[in-house]
């Protein structure tokens, strides 16, 4: 297929350049037919003016309009989805826009837009779609068939890699093991285990995704203490996610509240089984992230060798200030200050 550059996010298309040509822009079609009709647009003039209203130099331009509301072409600049996401009050996603199904599509846009039945009959038809609607839903966040956005491209294995909270391992980088699945209820959740001092301990929680972050309080099943973990979504394949992981340090007499930043690293299928094999501590070192890297199947060793070091520059191994954290003792002083001053 011909590659296009786009304006902004590289990747935003990257799921729809995997489908053919033709099939993508009828979908493309029909989802910005749907948009027009759940904004009440009779002509197509009529949806230019909604995108030129949020977007005064937006390319949803009448002559561009034509040709993607026909199915004859399809919009190469993420700009066009950013703006589309305004037009429809911000309730979808630019991913999730540009990478769903028209029946994925269809579900979100009419849990939150009154849309004629007949006519949603016919765009359905010319999907390929059985007659009928996704029932009504209460405001929450957009699901397609149940799904979360962004939640189809997360499901997975991955290595995960963060700086050590132990006093005893400071300096050190933690390699764990996440898995995100979706549940009977289609609701994503998510397992995470690390092996600290040749015991394993596993945190799971509900990820709430809204196609842009994820977010899980997760329970760890050694202390039952939460820990938050917020990713950002990327778009797809999603092979490499970034966030924060806050908690208080396991094997720590202070209990010290501690942040640092964390990376998943997807698994193939076939090396997922090895993830908890992998787990614990190494050195804060490029040639063991590279390592880590090679065990999961990536080539190239001077691009390995450089991914491994800019991942440690990204977790902030290499500053002394790589932890985000405190303990009572910091407070104290402020405490006792506070004591000291009269109140009105």
């Amino acid at each position: 297929m011909k590659q296009f550059r786009l304006d902004g996010d590289a990747s935003l298309l990257a799921e729809i350049d995997r489908q053919q040509p033709t099939e993508a822009s009828r979908h493309l079609s029909l989802k910005l037919r749907l948009t027009s009709l759940a904004l009440g647009c009779s002509t197509h003039k009529e949806l230019c003016a909604r995108f030129a209203a949020i977007n005064k130099t937006t390319l949803f331009v009448p002559q561009n309009a034509y040709k993607w509301l026909s199915g004859k072409a399809m919009p190469r600049a993420s700009s066009v989805y950013e703006d589309w996401v305004r037009v429809l009050d911000g309730a979808l996603t630019a991913p999730f826009i540009a990478s769903s199904s028209f029946q994925e599509f269809q579900d979100a846009v009419c849990a939150r837009f009154t849309v004629p039945e007949t006519a949603l009959a016919l765009l359905r038809a010319e999907a390929g779609l059985p007659p009928g609607r996704a029932p009504a839903a209460a405001p929450s966040p957009p699901r397609a068939n149940g799904r979360q956005p962004g939640g189809n491209w997360l499901e997975g294995s991955y290595l995960a890699i963060s700086p050590a909270w132990s006093r005893t391992e400071s300096g050190r980088l933690i390699v764990g093991a996440v898995t995100i699945h979706a549940d009977a209820l289609q609701q994503l959740q998510i397992d995470y285990s690390e092996n600290l001092f040749n015991r394993q301990v596993l945190m799971n929680g509900h990820l709430l995704s809204d196609g842009r972050t994820a977010q899980s309080a997760l329970t760890c099943s050694y202390t039952h203490r939460l820990f938050f973990l917020v990713l950002n979504v990327p778009t797809p394949p999603a092979n490499l996610i970034g966030g924060i992981l806050c908690g208080a340090a396991v094997h720590d007499p202070d209990a010290r509240a501690a942040a640092s930043r964390i990376l998943l690293l997807r698994a193939p299928e076939g090396r997922a089984d090895d993830l908890f094999t992998r787990t614990g501590y190494i050195g804060a070192e490029g040639a063991l992230v590279e390592n880590e890297l090679a065990a999961l199947g990536y080539r190239g060793d001077a691009a390995r060798a450089e991914l491994g070091t800019s991942i440690l520059d990204f977790l902030g191994a290499t500053s002394s200030s790589y932890l985000c954290e405190t303990e009572h003792k910091d407070v104290l002083p402020l405490e006792r200050m506070l004591g000291q001053l009269s109140r009105a």
